[in-house]
């Protein structure tokens, strides 16, 4: 008798011990890197440390991802091969991709985002931008964030209860005085939305 409530003892010991942990089990990837130009570093959920990435490098729920100078990296996400490209000196946290939630602390990125990830939310120091399935670019410094959308339509929230809504071949930055987008010119919006380097649009000073 005193041996069967050992053995279970024993038994409800480990599904507690695998309930906390997980039983080493990973979560599933949201996406890979499917490009990496230049030092580009990533920082796993499970670690404090950032370390060098690798091409076809699988990123989950919880990563960070950095890129240096003259450094660019694309991550493609598995759902449904939605892109989003970072440019130099771009910062990017996966906060929880089940929610849709992303934070860009700085830099320059591009989001190729599909229909099927509409609702997609990327926080920036200054507010939240909203993709409703669309081609956008936002540009983020310590003071301001300017978002520019080629396609589709996004809203950006500097508050709770507050968004503006920004169409294709618009532009809106987080300093206007008025809460609404300007038009850009379509040659700077082909600049913008380069395949090169891409040439940051706020002033550092």
């Amino acid at each position: 008798m005193k041996s069967k409530i050992k053995v279970f003892a024993s038994f409800c010991l480990m599904v507690g011990i695998c309930l906390l942990v997980g039983c080493g089990a990973k979560s599933e990837p949201i996406g890979k890197l499917a490009g990496v130009e230049g030092k580009v570093d990533v920082k796993p959920a499970s670690s404090e440390a950032f370390a060098a990435a690798a091409v076809q490098q699988q990123v989950f729920t919880g990563d960070s991802i950095r890129t240096s100078d003259d450094a660019k990296a694309e991550i493609q996400l598995t759902s449904d091969d939605s892109r989003i490209v970072l440019s130099s000196n771009t910062y990017l946290e996966v906060r929880n991709f089940s929610e849709k939630d992303l934070r860009q602390m700085n830099g320059i990125a591009i989001y190729k985002i599909s229909p099927q990830n509409r609702e997609l939310k990327i926080h920036t120091p200054q507010g939240m931008a909203t993709v409703l399935g669309t081609t956008l670019r936002i540009d983020v410094s310590d003071k301001e964030t300017i978002v520019s959308v080629e396609e589709g339509k996004v809203g950006f929230s500097k508050k709770p209860g507050h968004q503006v809504v920004i169409e294709s071949g618009k532009q809106y930055s987080s300093t206007a005085a008025e809460d609404t987008a300007i038009n850009i010119d379509p040659l700077d919006l082909e600049k913008l939305f380069g395949s090169g380097n891409l040439a940051p649009i706020i002033n550092p000073r």
